[in-house]
């Protein structure tokens, strides 16, 4: 829908390097640590990209430590101050304005997908043979793989290496 796009386009401008961040997930078990999402966001920040959160209703006490990151975008938040009706399909046009982004296992991470961006897809608890995104960029990071189950056994760099293959 061209408003939803006009939208996004006011929400996130074409100039800057955006890279998405959806920290959010379903359940707790699911998300990478708040604490290495901010680290991320820092170092993309300082490398030149504008981190963006893109934060639900349920990650509402994330929305200050987002904030704290020099130059970060919440474009949900700033769509509610706006007035802009926050729908999936606004999250899908947003993700079309990113140069890549990083999602946990979530619906988050699948309307990303949607949207066209490479993404990095973390994962933990869940199987990503049977629940990652349809993307055909896509980097998926197994917290298997660093030693266990748990989503905080991935490492930031190694999501930021991903991230790199992407050409951030």
């Amino acid at each position: 829908d061209a408003s939803v796009e006009r939208a996004a386009a006011e929400l996130l401008p074409f100039g800057p390097d955006y890279v998405g961040l959806a920290p959010g997930a379903g359940g707790r078990e699911k998300c990478w640590p708040l604490a290495n999402y901010i680290a991320l966001a820092a170092d993309l920040a300082l490398g030149g990209a504008t981190p963006v959160f893109i934060l639900g209703p349920n990650e509402a006490e994330w929305i200050e430590p987002c904030r704290g990151i020099a130059g970060a975008v919440l474009p949900l938040q700033l769509a509610v101050q706006r007035g802009i009706a926050v729908t999936p399909m606004l999250t899908i046009a947003l993700a079309r304005r990113l140069k890549a982004a990083a999602a946990n296992d979530s619906g988050g991470g699948h309307m990303l997908a949607a949207g066209d961006v490479p993404l990095v897809s973390l994962f933990g608890p869940t199987s990503p043979e049977k629940f990652a995104p349809l993307c055909p960029r896509l980097a998926v990071l197994r917290a298997q793989n660093f030693g266990g189950d748990a989503m905080d056994r991935i490492p930031v760099d190694a999501v930021r290496r991903a991230l790199n293959t992407f050409g951030v």
